[in-house]
């Protein structure tokens, strides 16, 4: 990993500056809003619908099996395509699908198929739309800001999954799923509209297409080379840079870790911390809100670390934090308090571990692969989350 440090100004009075980018991180923050609502309310649905929690559990592992299969196809289309077109296009079609699904429940016309449908095409969609928003933003900042704008758009899309957690309770009480279902419907379009108005500068060759190997494997135009070529590549240069490969896989062995915590989490709460729905809802808070903290110090200081330094420090800091996460077992008193600590520790730990990886990916993936790239590596990651979704519902938990 080149630890070099960035150079220049960092932080958030100087991103804000950057016009096309503070569009489309507003654009990225709208639907991740209404991805948050959307997520209380689908399930809410869901559960009204079929009350089925291991039908639940089956839409939630289901969402997820577009990324693993398609995901690198996808990716390997949006290095052909416009970024900005496919950001508008499927956005725009995600929230068409999700205009429908509230129109059937509203009309009493859904059935389960339909939400087997729909959730297959809105994460079929998202395979798409994922990768061209990190292919866009080594596009719309330049390489010495990557690491802070990273940071600032995690921070920024934390701090809108929160509120919109925090009001999805509120608009299904007062208006009913199926308005609320609507209303993300609406902010999908909104975000789509921001998106159309972001001005890319034009095509150049980045200055991280210095790679030999990538210059070679992209010297045939990409319009005669077949579209599993281009896949095989992504395979070829997470393969040269092993760093990349081996970091895709710690992650995917980290996901699986911290599957008894998010999947144990209710009964942690219960059992353990004697706690009720307000505790759940503590260490859950905590949690984002550690990342929206570590997230904001890493925009504004982060730049100033070793990437290595960074990620070392947040590996530490969220394993040692997770494992300590057992502590309050052993306690007569303030087992929540101490709980919430260290979720809260853990929250820091994520983004002081993964921004600087994200940024090493950008720097090092010549742009025009980065989508299929990003989209392998992602892949990796992701595989275990199904067996999440799995456990989640199987042991009848939280």
């Amino acid at each position: 990993m080149n630890d070099s440090t960035a150079v220049g100004k960092q932080g958030i009075g100087e991103l804000i500056r950057i016009k096309p980018y503070m569009q489309f991180m507003l654009s990225k923050v709208v639907s991740r809003f209404g991805d948050s609502i959307d997520s209380i309310a689908y399930s809410w649905m869901v559960y009204i619908l079929t009350g089925s929690k291991v039908l639940m559990g089956t839409l939630l592992a289901v969402n997820f099996l577009p990324s693993i299969f398609l995901g690198l196809f996808a990716g390997a289309l949006v290095d052909r395509m416009s970024l900005k077109k496919v950001i508008v296009i499927t956005n725009t079609g995600r929230g068409l699908f999700v205009g429908i699904t509230a129109l059937l429940f509203g009309l009493g016309q859904l059935e389960v198929w339909h939400l087997f449908v729909i959730t297959i095409l809105n994460s079929l969609l998202e395979c798409f739309t994922t990768p061209a928003e990190v292919s866009s933003v080594p596009r719309l900042l330049p390489q010495s800001m990557l690491l802070s704008g990273n940071a600032m758009s995690s921070s920024a899309t934390r701090v809108a999954e929160l509120a919109g957690l925090a009001v999805a309770g509120t608009l299904i009480a007062s208006i009913g799923i199926a308005w609320t279902i609507l209303i993300d419907a609406g902010l999908f379009a909104l975000s789509a509209l921001i998106m159309s108005r972001v001005g890319y500068p034009e095509d150049s060759k980045s200055a991280n297409n210095e790679d030999k190997t990538s210059s070679d494997m992209n010297s045939v135009p990409s319009e005669k080379r077949s579209i599993f070529s281009e896949m095989a590549e992504a395979f070829y240069f997470l393969r040269k840079h092993a760093l990349l490969l081996i970091v895709s896989i710690l992650f995917a062995f980290v996901n699986f870790c911290l599957m008894p915590f998010n999947v144990l989490r209710t009964p942690y709460v219960i059992e353990t911390l004697h706690a009720g729905a307000g505790g759940l809802s503590l260490l859950s808070g905590l949690m984002v809100g550690g990342m929206v903290l570590g997230g904001v110090w890493m925009t504004q200081r982060g730049a100033n670390y070793r990437k290595s330094v960074l990620v070392i420090s947040g590996v530490v800091m969220l394993g040692l934090s997770y494992a300590m996460t057992a502590l309050p077992a052993y306690m007569t008193s303030f087992q929540l308090p101490v709980a919430a600590v260290f979720c809260l520790l853990m929250g820091l730990g994520i983004p002081l571990a993964t921004t600087p990886l994200a940024t090493y990916l950008m720097e090092v993936t010549p742009s025009e692969m980065l989508g299929r790239v990003y989209a392998l590596q992602s892949m990796l990651v992701v595989s275990v989350a199904p067996l999440e979704a799995w456990l989640r519902e199987h042991l009848q938990i939280g």
